[in-house]
């Protein structure tokens, strides 16, 4: 049998081993060009080196070789692959739906870039989890000698001239030649053949001229009906250009992007057990079991909450705003429920994080880059707020618990888990304090001091914290505007 060539970046050492399937003895698997397309795929950008995506994918296709396509279900997926408990309720828990939605784009991806010369295809059918493969048909044009002689003139031997009639390399002839009453060929057919002639002559001099004209012409006429993104950064303002900077780096055509709202149930739930969350009992879902109700009226049901999927208006407003901005690319856009995440997508991947710590535990994974904190403290006499870890002359400590009348929010721009790519967080003190914060964000006339300020020599951005400062009417933020700001590294 025929073996493939492994990718580069396999060899290298970075399409990982999947979970349980690295028990076992996968040398049986190395022939097989099933297991190799999967590797491939694994190992590619197309994947954005999202540890997870892969390791869901080689679960499949392994399960699938080994004939043991009774494992490929969404709740062995879930143990297997995603860590979660024996007997989870997915319905409650869509992180295996979520995932393979994902994945099930990345392949189509795989198959249009890198992958377009695979002579084996890869894909997984909706309504289920198992790969399924199939030959790629190539489709040849048909060749010459298959067509009709009625179709096709056998041409003269000759260089330039190979495709005229003996009669046009004599003008002279040509003039003189008079066709027969009774001939089939037409009259106008001779003085024709010098012209078509020059004509090649021409294309020939003048080819690359013309090309560029004709391109020239229909970019223009395709500006018209759809204006381009160059010409209208071209005409954009200085505001919208500093704003178009820090999206850009948001937003790459190289990794996934992970826009992931608050989870408003997990903060009902902190609410009224008067207990914090931390990211790591949110990440094993321990915060849902082990939590100490005693003496809490109604906690069972309060555990629920902790399982329920609500987040804000605010934030699926934010949201929205987002994924119509010009420099979002939409298959790398990932919109990501909280208790969905993984940690893999902070190290491979961009991300923006919405709501306060108390609400996005993620946050707490990156507070150490940060000046301005959260710090949420339900049920206690001790004050919430957003901490200033390095007061400078003049600035508070603590901006504090939101009034009746005032509230905080939090824009900070820091780097992700492996100074790969780059994660914003924006939030505040409540649903108000968000909703400055995202407000403020996507003003580019208020960002542009900022952005300019934090302009880095390579092009890019350095990491930069806003603390955003409005007033609080009915729940709703007023017009936002800058507290304290903080340019650099932590």
């Amino acid at each position: 049998m025929q073996i493939l060539e492994t990718s580069r970046k396999i060899a290298a050492g970075f399409a990982p081993r999947p979970p349980s399937v690295g028990t076992t003895d996968l040398h049986a698997h190395v022939e097989d060009p099933r297991w190799q397309l999967a590797r491939r795929i694994a190992a590619s950008g197309s994947l954005g080196r999202s540890r997870l995506l892969a390791e869901f994918l080689l679960y499949i296709v392994d399960r699938h070789i080994r004939d043991r396509t009774d494992e490929i279900t969404e709740q062995q997926i879930g143990i297997l692959v995603f860590g979660r408990a024996e007997g989870y309720d997915s319905n409650d828990d869509n992180i295996v739906r979520s995932y393979a939605r994902n994945l099930r784009k990345r392949i189509d991806e795989y198959f249009l870039t890198e992958g377009k010369e695979e002579p084996l295809r890869l894909e997984i059918p909706r309504g289920g989890y198992a790969p399924a493969f199939s030959t790629r048909t190539v489709e040849t044009e048909p060749s010459r000698h298959n067509l009709t002689t009625s179709n096709v003139t056998p041409p003269a031997v000759g260089n330039d001239t190979d495709e005229l009639p003996k009669s046009s390399l004599n003008p002279e002839s040509a003039a003189n030649h008079v066709p027969s009453p009774h001939s089939s060929e037409a009259p106008a057919s001779a003085p024709l053949v010098p012209w078509a002639a020059a004509g090649r002559a021409a294309l020939r001099k003048h080819g690359a001229i013309f090309a560029l004209c004709i391109g020239i012409a229909v970019g223009v006429g395709c500006t018209v009906v759809h204006p381009l993104h160059f010409l209208k950064r071209a005409s954009a303002s200085p505001a919208e250009a500093a704003s178009t900077t820090l999206w850009s780096q948001l937003f790459s055509g190289d990794r996934d992007t992970f826009i992931v709202p608050s989870d408003d149930g997990l903060v009902i739930m902190q609410r009224l057990t008067e207990r914090p969350v931390p990211l790591a009992s949110y990440v094993n879902g321990s915060y849902r079991t082990n939590v100490k109700t005693e003496g809490v009226p109604g906690a069972p049901e309060i555990l629920k909450l902790g399982g329920r999927r609500y987040t804000s208006v605010v934030d699926l407003d934010f949201v929205a705003h987002l994924a119509q901005l010009d420099e979002v690319i939409p298959g790398r856009m990932v919109i990501r429920y909280a208790r969905d995440l993984r940690m893999d997508d902070l190290r491979t991947g961009n991300a923006v994080l919405i709501g306060s710590v108390e609400a996005n535990p993620w946050i707490e994974l990156f507070e150490s880059q940060m000046n301005f904190r959260f710090s949420i403290n339900s049920g206690s006499d001790k004050p919430s707020g957003i901490v200033n870890s390095h007061p400078r002359v003049g600035e508070n400590a603590i901006y504090g618990t939101p009034g009746q009348d005032h509230t905080y929010g939090l824009i900070a721009y820091v780097p992700n888990l492996t100074s790969t790519g780059h994660v914003l967080i924006v939030g505040g003190l409540n649903t108000a304090g968000t909703q400055a914060a995202t407000t403020f964000l996507l003003t580019p006339s208020l960002m542009m001091p900022t952005l300019q300020r934090a302009s880095a020599t390579h092009g890019g951005l350095q990491p930069f914290e806003l603390l955003i400062g409005a007033g609080n009417v009915a729940a709703n933020a007023s017009t936002p505007q800058v507290i304290l700001e903080r340019i650099g590294p932590s």
